[in-house]
Parts: structure tokens; sequence; C-alpha cells
């Protein structure tokens, strides 16, 4: 028998193995699905590869550099930035000149904001790598909306062609209404780190965290309840252990134990193969017309080679939350929409796949994170984790995993 038994084997759960393998500490990780990931999985057709929505790891994350082997993953950059498709059919640059200096001069004269607009942008940087992580989750919360124009002074046209596509493409809402700890945090490594994928997609992160531990996973073991210590799986089995941790999304098994947060944020992720590239350049492009359909649009291709067969270009398009149209309505309105900047030659573009992604992200106006892990302990034995708890992001999920393991290791 197993000192402990994890139900979830998406990142959190997967990093709880990992720091109870460090420690000694036998377990076994029970996955629904057939294969581990969670949220963070690569479908591949055709030597096409299909991300679940549009994911990032930012190479400055604490957890992810504590857990994984960057060069074993052959991450590929983007550039800092993003290119800005403006309502008239014009693109420009905001970048990031202390990084790649040649984005200055777009930079400087993008039409996005005025001169101090830009300024701030690099005071806002400056600000932020002078505060830790703790302090950063330890301001008072408001919007980042808010944050944006009370706090940090920038202008509306900046916020509206700039921060707003930008982060509503990150936190899967229009309104920024997300915490401006979430806000601050993720601008702080965006500043200290890339924003990267693996080149054979995001899965791979999921398979090095799992690697290690294979011998524990056990997958299409789907749990339907859990009644002490003993779990009952679906197909009748039963297993028992002194220590159990809930790694499942907040609207899993977790609803029934624990106080969690069960509003989510949704998306929709088309992918498109082109034989001519939209966009040269491994960088974000953001649609900053009001009343958009497509937020941001990309060539993963151009990022990572490896998302597409040689020579064919992956088109890579995300829309927040789900729209009410059926999925070929959505994608003949984001043909249209993008016709403004890239012309007829989006008619010619091949949908390969569309994912819609129900829980994407949680809730995050509050957020947290948690130095400690008293919060992961629901009763003697029964533990959790999850970037619910703490907020939405990949470093999240695996810091709720490794307190959640620790936890176990005090009371074992």
């Amino acid at each position: 028998m197993s000192e402990v038994i994890i139900i979830g084997g998406g990142l959190a759960g997967l990093t709880a193995g990992r720091a109870l393998q460090q420690k000694g500490i036998s377990f076994q990780i029970l996955e629904a699905t057939d294969s581990v990931g969670g949220r963070v999985k690569t479908d591949v057709v055709d030597g096409y590869r299909f991300d679940r929505g549009f994911q990032v790891l930012l190479t400055a994350y604490p957890e992810a550099q504590k857990w994984l082997d960057y060069k074993k993953l052959n991450l590929k950059t983007f550039l800092p930035g993003a290119m800005l498709l403006m309502p008239d059919g014009s693109t420009q640059r905001i970048g990031d000149p202390l990084r790649d200096p040649s984005s200055l001069f777009a930079t400087v004269f993008s039409s996005a904001g005025g001169l101090g607009d830009k300024f701030k942008i690099l005071s806002l940087k400056t600000r932020l790598s002078q505060m830790s992580i703790e302090q950063i989750f330890e301001q008072k919360e408001k919007t980042t909306a808010a944050a944006l124009k009370e706090d940090y002074g920038f202008s509306q046209k900046m916020i509206d062609r700039f921060f707003q596509p930008f982060f509503a493409g990150i936190f899967l809402e229009n309104e920024l209404m997300t915490s401006r700890r979430m806000f601050d945090f993720v601008f702080k490594m965006f500043g200290e780190g890339d924003g990267a994928i693996p080149n054979l997609g995001m899965e791979e992160i999921s398979k090095q965290l799992a690697d290690p531990i294979s011998d524990s996973i056990k997958t299409n073991a789907r749990v339907s309840k859990i009644e002490g210590q003993t779990v009952f799986l679906s197909d009748g089995s039963k297993l028992s252990a002194p220590n159990i941790i809930l790694a499942t999304e907040a609207t899993g098994l977790v609803k029934e134990f624990a106080s969690a947060k069960k509003e989510f944020q949704t998306t929709v992720h088309l992918h498109f193969a082109a034989d001519k590239s939209p966009i040269e350049k491994p960088i974000i492009a953001l649609n900053t017309s009001k009343n958009r359909l497509t937020n941001n649009i990309c060539v993963i291709s151009k990022v990572a080679p490896g998302y597409a067969p040689e020579r064919k270009n992956l088109v890579s398009i995300s829309v927040v939350g789900k729209p009410n149209y059926s999925e070929k309505e959505i994608i003949q309105n984001a043909r249209k929409e993008l016709k403004n900047w890239f012309g007829n030659e989006v008619e010619n573009w091949n949908h390969l796949k569309t994912h819609e992604v129900n829980y994407a992200l949680p809730n995050q106006k509050s957020v947290s994170h948690e130095t400690t892990s008293n919060n992961l302990k629901i009763r003697d034995g029964l533990y959790l984790a999850g970037d619910w708890n703490f907020n939405g992001s990949i470093n999240a999920a695996m810091r709720s995993g490794r307190l959640a393991a620790e936890a176990i290791g005090k009371d074992v």
C-alpha cells in the first residue's frame, strides 16, 4: 500500500509526486484520462501540434526553474512585447528595447501610447524588479484595470491598445477585473525571463515531470468518491492510503470537501495551416479593435518549428470566452475579421482544429501566494493541490503540489 494517493495527474499532482519521491514517501497518482498533464496537453495530428488553448511558459517562474530542465525541453522563445493590429488595418510594434534593441525605433514611434507611456513601462518594470513575489501578493487588491490607470498612470489609449488585449489573452477576461497582484506578478515574470514554449508542444512539460515517477502513475483511473481514507474508482475497485491529495480542478471532487473557487474562464482556440506565413517574426499579434472576436494571433511554428511539418505554417488564434456562435460561425467571423490585416489570403488558410477549453483558468479577482502549506490541509489525511488555490498559473499549480507534499512530509 502506498503512503499517499494523489487524485489528478495535472501539473499540481505530478509535482506533488516528484516532491514526495524526493522525500522517500511512496505514492500513487490516479489520472482519470488516458494521459497526464491536465490542461497542459498537446494533440498531434498529421505532424501538427495543437496545445489545448494558447499556453506559454514564463521562464522566470521559480517553481518551473526548480522542477524543469529547460535545456531538455528545447524551449523556443517569443520576441518580447507584441505586434499591434490597429483598427485601420495597419500594424505597429511595442517591444522591450532593453532586451530586443531592434524594437527600439518601432516602440518609440508607436501610436499605441505617448512617449510618457513608454517611460512608464520602463518605470513599472524597474519597480517590480525591486519587489519580491511575496511583496507583490501582499499588496492591497484592486482590479488590474484600476491599477493601470490610477496607480501606474497609463493613458487610456495605451491601456486599450496594448495592456487590455495583451492581458485579456493571459487572464481570459476582457474587463481586466483580475487582481492587480496577478498583473504585477505576470509583468514581473515577463520582465525577468522569456515567454517560451517547448519545441514539441506544451505537453513536453507534463511528460518531463511525469517521466521520473511513471511507475507510480495509473491512467484511466477515474475516482467516483472518497470515504475516509478509501478512494473508490468508477470501475468498482478501491484503494486506501493514510494520506490523500486532491489535485483536481476546483469543479471536480474538491468541491465536496472544501470551499473552492467555482468561477472560471473559458477560451476557444483555433488552429489553421497556411502556405504563406501571415507573420514572419516569432511574436504575438494583438487585435486592438473594439468588439473583437479574435484576441490574439501568432504563427506558432515561427516560434517553435516543431509545431508544424517542414515548410508549413501553423496559425494559432485565441478567442476570449465562449462566443454565442457555432464552431462554423466562429471560424467564418474570425476569417472576416483577420482579413483587415492579412487580406484575402486568410480564406486559403486550412482550418485544422478547434479547441474549446471550458475550464481554462480559475477566477482571479482575488489571488494569493501562500508561503506555507497551512491552507492545503482539509483534515488529517486529506490535502489539496491546484492552481485555483493560489492563482491561475503553471507556477502556482506546481507550487501547490510541492507544498501539499511538504505538508504530508511534516505529518508522516
